[in-house]
């Protein structure tokens, strides 16, 4: 017996209450299966509206599930106080509510309308014919209608992890939405089926302002445009109102409030150069184009139509072109060249380059999974590509030598995010991890962070323990050293981390004496190894290399050695240096006693191996300030660099990158996505980036399809995608994509991106293809356009 289904409309009555800029977050099921979702931003009651396939005469079950409530360790609220199927009112009281936090008194509980933990309210629907939505009649788009694309040229401040959000609409209604994450404008592009000849209204809506830990979220806007015709956000088409009053706020760029600027742009910007949406011979949306194909595809329209003459008729979808810029060459502080040594108190690559080395610790692998941590949250190369993206050239790879012990056990990596590592050793995936990081143009340092498998240094202070003596110590370098001889991505070994306790300098007791053991260790290195840099730290947890006075390094090979301190603030611990009554104006004597004399004549280059905090609290802000600047070639804190021209202030490896570090955390926040933006915001002062040697990669972009279902499946739907060349290049202009889109009963509505490469070539305008298809049916084919860089 056949079901009769039709879709019906739920909506969600609800509000919430923000923290920290994030509003509370819901999903909606339908019969364990996902409709949509929402994030609660509205302080008063608003409905959510949703639409699902439900069978008739069959009771339903609707869940409402609330999940961020703790993101960002901060808690907020939602509230739902009805909801509705078809038209049919249940309030909380009607539901149970199952919390999901592990505080929760018992399983479930009595329906309530304040949700106060991340769990689920379940509502149990009556069985009864369904009263199915309307469906929207399908119409052949307007005659003298065309594809146009709009250009938002935008820029953001970041707050909380999180970038400036904004909404586009055309006459009211939205045709997509942007985040702007970074100072540096960007082209965001979107489509639109427009009426040609006449004129439109495009609305940028920025939505999601705040202040969150001193730094505040705001948009700024710089032209938007229609077709390549461009209109700066200050002309006299142009006007800003703000929500909270609607205030006008004249012509502006700058958006310092949730406010919607408006572009009333007249007929001249609609000039029916785009191709026609219902035509079938691919035409393009590129202005100035006309409507003839440009790919050689001979498979569905590439106009945003629905399928070619050979798809599915079961499934019709809309796919529309795609237009993006190609992002250049941009500056990169990983363009270091080849191995590396040293000059006096510089680091100099292959080309001959004074270099600064700025990166982040990655530790892990020092046990007890013996690999980088959160490779359960991301892949490598994710964690690198952030990174990377960041601005950091270097990363310090902590090891232990119980990591090449045949029992020791790896764990902590999802192989569904990572399934190249699957069946490696630990050693493979660290030459995984190492590949990938040269070939984004970083460099690593490798790290004997600790003999026996374990957190932090070694308990005794002491770089060797009964399990490894020293003998297997100086093995274990030998062998990394050989393994990853003529690896220009690997530049250095950090000797040991942070000798302590009973560890000495200078003194030659053999048992103690950190500084013959260093000299011992890094010449044999160099017995299979003469590229490396050598780094050795000091004795107090390397918080001091005072014995380099009257005992400094040596080894056989010169121009190798580079001294690495250590130095933390308030929340590792309240030294003296740090509640000095001069403080911060104290620190640069301090630094200069303990290991700052080094550079500062011209004795060797200074690496600070790790150095970091919470940064929670005014006086560790302070400090951490205070020390990039010190790092910088700050020497009286004044703001101005004391180094000669021509010359790099200290290197550094900021603690740490993942934020299970107990005392200062990470720079990822605890959802492995999120960037601490108080943290950031100190260090990257001190990049490379930012002062330095600094080179030419290509930038990337995504050009990012939308595939559209002219409606929801009943079943789970696999639609495949493919890229394929036309003018422009897989391997060179873009990277090419392929895979397949799950459509889940309800849903109408998912994305593929395709990465986009950057050069600086005037090409003219360049395109590949994307087909999609269900089986053998080809369901419809879109054109992505890459158009030349914009110097």
């Amino acid at each position: 017996m056949s079901t009769t289904t039709a879709p019906s409309k739920i909506v969600v009555n609800a509000y919430g209450q923000s923290q920290d800029g994030v509003a509370p977050h819901f999903k909606l099921l339908v019969d364990g299966q996902e409709v949509g979702s929402a994030n609660a931003a509205a302080t008063s009651s608003k409905a959510y509206s949703f639409t699902a396939d439900l069978a008739a005469n069959t009771a339903h079950t609707v869940q409402v599930v609330y999940d961020n409530d703790t993101v960002n360790a901060a808690n907020r609220d939602l509230y739902v106080q009805s909801i509705e199927v078809n038209g049919h009112t249940l309030k909380p009281t009607d539901a149970i509510y199952e919390r999901h936090d592990d505080a929760a008194p018992a399983p479930t509980q009595a329906g309530q309308e304040a949700m106060w933990w991340d769990g689920a309210l379940t509502f149990k629907t009556p069985a009864a014919p369904v009263a199915a939505v309307p469906a929207a009649p399908t119409t052949a788009p307007a005659a003298g209608s065309a594809q146009n694309v709009i250009t938002v040229n935008a820029a953001g401040d970041a707050a909380g992890g999180e970038g400036a959000h904004f909404t586009v609409l055309v006459d009211g209604k939205a045709i997509g939405e942007g985040t702007a994450t970074s100072p540096d404008a960007k082209d965001f592009k979107f489509t639109a089926d427009l009426a040609q000849g006449t004129a439109h209204a495009v609305e940028v809506k920025y939505d999601n302002d705040a202040v969150i830990g001193g730094s505040d979220r705001n948009l700024y806007v710089h032209s938007v445009g229609v077709d390549g015709k461009t209109v700066a956000a200050t002309d006299a088409a142009m006007s800003v109102h703000r929500t909270a009053d609607g205030a006008n706020l004249g012509a502006t760029s700058d958006l310092y409030w949730d406010a919607t600027l408006t572009a009333k742009l007249d007929a001249s910007h609609f000039a029916a150069t785009g191709s026609s949406t219902g035509g079938s011979t691919g035409g393009s949306a590129d202005a100035g184009k006309g409507g003839s194909s440009t790919g050689g595809s001979t498979g569905g329209s590439t106009g945003g139509s629905t399928g070619g003459s050979t798809g599915d008729a079961s499934l019709s979808l809309k796919v529309g072109n795609v237009t993006t810029s190609d992002p250049g060459m941009v500056q990169s502080s990983g363009s270091i060249n080849g191995f590396l040594h040293t000059n006096g108190n510089q680091i100099v690559d292959e080309s001959g380059n004074n270099v600064r080395l700025t990166g982040v610790n990655w530790f892990g692998g020092e046990g007890y999974n013996y690999v980088p941590a959160g490779l359960w949250a991301d892949s490598y190369q994710g964690h690198i590509d952030s990174m990377k993206g960041l601005g950091f050239n270097v990363i310090r790879l902590t090891w232990a030598d119980d990591m090449f012990d045949s029992e020791a056990v790896t764990n902590g990596i999802d192989y569904s995010k990572n399934p190249d590592l699957k069946g490696l050793t630990r050693l493979q995936v660290y030459d995984k991890v190492i590949d990938y990081a040269g070939k984004v143009g970083m460099k690593v340092i490798l790290d004997h962070h600790r003999n026996d498998g374990g957190a932090g240094t070694n308990e005794h202070g002491l770089w060797y323990t009964a399990n490894n003596p020293e003998s297997k110590v100086i093995a274990d370098w030998k062998m990394l050293a050989q393994h990853y001889a003529g690896n220009d991505a690997v530049i250095g070994a950090d000797l040991h981390n942070e000798p302590s306790v009973t560890a000495t300098w200078g003194d030659g007791n053999q048992a103690t004496d950190w500084a013959a053991a260093a000299e011992r260790i890094g010449n044999s290195i160099q017995t299979v190894n003469k590229d490396w840099l050598l780094l050795v730290e000091g004795t107090e947890w390397s918080s001091t290399l005072a014995g380099v006075k009257n005992h400094p390094i040596e080894f056989d090979v010169p121009n190798k050695l580079v001294y690495s301190p250590h130095a933390y603030g308030q929340s590792v611990g309240n030294f003296s240096w740090l509640t000095d009554s001069n403080f911060p104006n104290n620190l640069p004597a301090q630094y200069d006693g303990m290991w700052g004399f080094i550079y500062k004549n011209n004795i060797a280059p200074v690496l600070i191996g790790e150095f970091g905090g919470q940064m929670n609290s005014a006086a560790e802000q302070t400090w951490a300030n205070a020390f990039v600047k010190y790092m910088n070639g700050d020497w009286n804190l004044d703001g101005k660099s004391d180094l000669p021209a021509g010359q790099q202030g200290m290197n550094w490896t900021y603690w740490a990158w993942t934020p299970e570090s107990g005392d200062v955390g990470g720079l990822l926040e605890k959802d492995y996505k999120t960037i601490d933006p108080t943290k950031m915001n100190i260090i990257k002062a001190g990049l490379a980036s930012s002062s330095g040697h600094s080179g030419s990669v290509p930038g990337s972009d995504e050009a990012v399809f939308t595939v559209q279902l002219a409606k929801a499946v009943t079943t789970a739907t696999t639609i495949d995608y493919a890229t394929e060349d036309g003018t422009a290049k897989a391997g060179s202009d873009y990277t090419a994509a392929h895979g397949s889109l799950t459509f889940q009963p309800g849903e109408t509505s998912k994305t593929v991106s395709v990465h986009i490469t950057g050069d600086n070539v005037t090409e003219g305008t360049e395109n590949f293809l994307l087909h999609l298809t269900h089986g053998t049916a080809n369901l419809g084919t879109a054109t992505g356009y890459i158009t030349d860089h914009a110097a």
